[in-house]
């Protein structure tokens, strides 16, 4: 039995190194001529966030004759389209379209999204959500990331919350994921991505026929579509620099946090064979650990081998965190590691069986 524990803790420790190896050795290669980009945002009920946003990308520090902005109104219910109308009449850049109806092939924001990349006039799209604020230079590090033979581009969002405590907690969980994202681009490996601060070639989207096979899944425009392209990507990079953060805002009550990690952990079922044995594996070492922490604390479990493991729990996943957090200038979130420690284990396994066995709302 120990030495299945042991097995398991140094393949975890392998694991997450792995990842802070592709950090180290992602590809600094920048791109020295100006891409046409389209920007692409799916928009519902968002009358609150849609102006900052649009402010935003109106003072892009990026030629406007090189890029477009396409809202897409996703059956609204609110003033969100009214609102991007005053814009589209004050500037050609911009143009809005409509989402009605939900179609049955194509399910929540991917009928939205669908729409807004057909009607994309550049190669290169660029994506961000509603309620998110770019930075000024957001456009110009998406195109110098974008080199001749780059197909995906992501970057870092940071969530503001009113909360100090929870902003750091939840900010800090957040980077542990975009780590990852960062370790894997490192391997050309796409595992995941997050669709507040991407961007992809149009026809990498058109070579994979769109959204097709994931259609009917409500979420997974984002994760679920670069495992699809990933047998035809030839090469991703991460976007570290300050200037090419995102900046968000969420709803703070718990009803809602409870509803969005359910739907991020309900997308396991999709995952391509490989990914869904990782996680699984990631899964599964969670409950030995919590097994051998309870174990400890009633003395059947060995301090030797409780201490052991802990390290190689530990030391990969603080290596890892610390390398990305430092790349983005972002290390005072360490602050909260020890806490994130405490808490992280059961979050995962509770919300990774809610999101597969349990149902969840999202703006439908």
């Amino acid at each position: 039995m120990e030495l299945t524990i042991y097995i398991f803790a140094i393949l975890y420790f392998t694991l997450i190194f792995s990842f802070f190896i592709g950090i180290v050795f992602l590809e600094n290669a920048k791109n020295t001529k100006t891409n046409k980009i389209s920007v692409i945002i799916a928009a519902r009920n968002e009358e609150k966030h849609i102006a900052d946003l649009l402010d935003s990308l109106m003072s892009q520090n990026y030629s406007q004759e090189n890029y477009e902005i396409i809202v897409v109104d996703d059956r609204s219910e609110d003033n969100t389209a009214e609102i991007v109308r005053k814009y589209t009449s004050k500037n050609s850049n911009i143009t809005l379209l409509h989402v009605k109806n939900e179609s049955k092939l194509l399910l929540g924001k991917k009928g939205a999204l669908d729409k807004g990349i057909r009607a994309a006039k550049h190669d290169i799209l660029a994506f961000t959500d509603a309620d998110c604020v770019p930075t000024n230079n957001w456009l110009g590090q998406i195109n110098s990331h974008f080199t001749d033979d780059t197909d995906i581009v992501a970057g870092y969002s940071y969530i503001y919350y009113k909360n100090p405590f929870f902003k750091f907690l939840k900010n800090l969980e957040r980077s542990s994921l975009f780590a990852v994202i960062a370790g894997s681009i490192g391997w050309n490996w796409g595992i995941t991505i997050t669709a507040g601060n991407m961007a992809y070639r149009k026809d990498l989207f058109h070579k994979v026929n769109g959204f097709g096979d994931i259609g009917k899944v409500r979420s997974g425009d984002d994760d679920l579509m670069i495992q699809k392209m990933g047998k035809f990507i030839r090469n991703m990079k991460f976007m570290f620099h300050p200037d090419s953060v995102i900046y968000a805002n969420r709803n703070e009550n718990a009803s809602s946090q409870i509803q969005q990690e359910t739907r991020r952990g309900s997308k396991w079922r999709y995952y391509p064979t490989a990914i869904k044995i990782m996680t699984l594996f990631i899964f599964i070492y969670y409950l030995i650990f919590i097994g051998c922490f309870l174990g400890f604390l009633f003395a059947k479990v060995s301090t030797n081998l409780f201490i052991i493991i802990l390290f190689l729990k530990i030391i990969p996943e603080f290596l890892l965190l610390t390398l990305f957090l430092v790349k983005i200038k972002r290390l005072r979130l360490m602050w909260v590691f020890p806490i994130a420690e405490l808490i992280y284990i059961p979050f995962y396994v509770f919300f990774g069986l809610k999101g597969t066995f349990g149902k969840y709302k999202w703006k439908e």
